[in-house]
């Protein structure tokens, strides 16, 4: 995953985005979310639940 690549028009509609909102964004390339067997995505919610935290998991 990384940041997406913007064409000039489409760099001026996000900066017009965060003016109106006060906020900055980041454009990242649309991820490939793994998919995981029943087993893996166990582990992934009991570390979930032990950090207090959301994890998603990406193709890489």
């Amino acid at each position: 995953m990384g940041f997406a690549s913007l064409a000039p028009e489409q760099v001026k509609k996000v900066q017009r985005c965060e003016e109106e909102l006060g906020v900055t964004l980041l454009a990242y390339k649309r991820p490939a979310y793994s998919e995981l067997n029943e087993e893996n995505l166990r582990r992934i919610q009991a570390l979930e639940k032990e950090l207090n935290l959301s994890l998603v998991a990406y193709d890489v």
